[in-house]
Order: C-alpha cells, then sequence, then structure tokens
C-alpha cells in the first residue's frame, strides 16, 4: 500500500498539500518501527488515546477498518476517499488551494525552512532563516526575508490578540495567546516582557482555575485509555466531575465533547 500511496505524494510534491500519516491506537515507540521499516516519510500523527481520529469523525480503526483516507480541503471540510481513489479526489480540489508562502523564488537552501514555515513549524526554522538573512547571497537573503516577512506578521497578529484580551480582561484567553506565542516563535524576535507576561498572568485567579482544570482532564483522559475497565470508568466519573463542578472552563467544554463522542449522557 505505501509504495503506492508515496508514489501518489510525489505527483503532488509541488502542489500546495501536504500528505499526513496517522495512526490509532498503537504505541509510539511500536509507530515508530513500523515507519521506519516500510519507508513512511510523511510527517506522521501518533494518536495514542484516538482523539484525533474521533475529532475526525472517522469511524473507529479496526482489523474490520484497517485504514481510512482524508482530504482536508481549503475550506477546512473533510472529503472521504480511498487509496485507490486518493489521486483523483486530489486532483479534483487542488485547484482551490494555494501554498500561505509561494516558494517561488526561495532558493534550494531554504526549502526546509521553508516547509516548516509553510506549515507553522516556525520554530524549527528560526536559526535558519536568521542566518540567511544575514548572507551575502541575494537570492538566499532576499529568500529567507520573504520567509520572515511572513512569519513577522502572524507572530505579531498573535501578539496583539492576546494584548487585546489581556485588556479586555480576558486573562485565559491572554495567557494561552501569549504562552503559544513564546513557544511558536522561539528564536525570533518576540517582545522582550512577553516571559514576565507570562508569569504575571500565571498568578491570576482565571488562569489557574483553567490550569487545574487541564491537569485534571489529562489526567482523566490517561484513565480513560487505561489498560482495565476500572480505570477506564475512574477516568469517565472524572470527566463526568469536570463537567459538573468546573462547568465554565476551557477543560470542562473538551471533557463535554469528549463525553458526547463517547456516547455518554
Amino acid at each position: 500500500m505505501w509504495p503506492g500511496l508515496q508514489a501518489v505524494a510525489r505527483k503532488f510534491q509541488d502542489k500546495p498539500v501536504l500528505f499526513l500519516a496517522v495512526n490509532s491506537g498503537t504505541p509510539r515507540l511500536q509507530l515508530q518501527s513500523y515507519l521506519r521499516k516500510n519507508r513512511v516519510s510523511w510527517p506522521a500523527i501518533a494518536d495514542t488515546d484516538r482523539s484525533f481520529e474521533r475529532g475526525c469523525g472517522v469511524p473507529p480503526i479496526s482489523l474490520k477498518n484497517i485504514y481510512q483516507v482524508r482530504i482536508m480541503k481549503p475550506d477546512g471540510k473533510l472529503l472521504a476517499t480511498s487509496p485507490t481513489r486518493m489521486e483523483q479526489s486530489l486532483s479534483g480540489v487542488i485547484g482551490a488551494a494555494k501554498w500561505n508562502v509561494d516558494p517561488e523564488g526561495i532558493p534550494a537552501t531554504l526549502k526546509t525552512a521553508w516547509f516548516h514555515v509553510e506549515f507553522g513549524n516556525f520554530a524549527m526554522a528560526a536559526n535558519v532563516l536568521k542566518k540567511a538573512g544575514n548572507s551575502r547571497k541575494a537570492d538566499t537573503k532576499q529568500g529567507a526575508q520573504k520567509l520572515l516577512d511572513y512569519v513577522g506578521e502572524k507572530m505579531n497578529k498573535q501578539i496583539e490578540a492576546a494584548r487585546t484580551a489581556e485588556t479586555d480582561g480576558k486573562m485565559w484567553e491572554a495567557y494561552r495567546g501569549y504562552s503559544d506565542a513564546a513557544i511558536r516563535y522561539k528564536g525570533y524576535e518576540l517582545p522582550k516582557d512577553i516571559v514576565a507576561t507570562i508569569n504575571k498572568l500565571k498568578g491570576n485567579a482565571d488562569v489557574k482555575k483553567e490550569v487545574l482544570a487541564l491537569k485534571i482532564l489529562a489526567a482523566a483522559k490517561r484513565k480513560l485509555y487505561g489498560k482495565t475497565i476500572s480505570a477506564r470508568k475512574s477516568g469517565y466519573r472524572a470527566l463526568e466531575r469536570l463537567v459538573d463542578q468546573q462547568s465554565e472552563t476551557q477543560a470542562a467544554q473538551e471533557a463535554q465533547q469528549l463525553i458526547k463522542s463517547l456516547g455518554m449522557p
């Protein structure tokens, strides 16, 4: 199967599409071994708790339902297809897709950095772009600046949204925005006070409550996908308590969606 799928991917290698493998329920180390054995070069998600599977509305993967193929269209909607029809399905929707950063003019030495930037993995490209931005080669410097301008625009927009939330008293939203920016844009020219701002917001009562709720949710998920029935039941009860006692938190909302997806009342 994989040789055929990767052959299709090669036909679209210059098109605005990312081929992504997702495994449901297999431990990470076992998945890594499988990917190496089958020489799968695609990025892969180890969906150990099947949350990605459920979020995509995919029927549970099992020996009776070994694989599913979905194409996410530019509008975010998922199109169901199959390995044998993937090329045909892609050809029908690829015309509506476009790159975030047109690779035209990006030198070969920056193609990996461009790939990271294109798909939002900004921190992975930071060092290469900073070095290339000081290059004596005009094409390298221009290519780096093109990518840096895009990253800078995205970063500034996110920081500004966080500042607005902070001004409006939405401290949890602000905390999430700043914290995510500090990770996503590590290595770029972030505001000098961002770490101090994050630490200050950590002390806010609403932020503390949300962080605690997320820890409870994470613990419940671990139990929910435990090996024993008693552990799974304990996870269910923890989710229900979270929804009942901290209904206004982001974690409780996620817990409610999880309960609903599992067919729980």
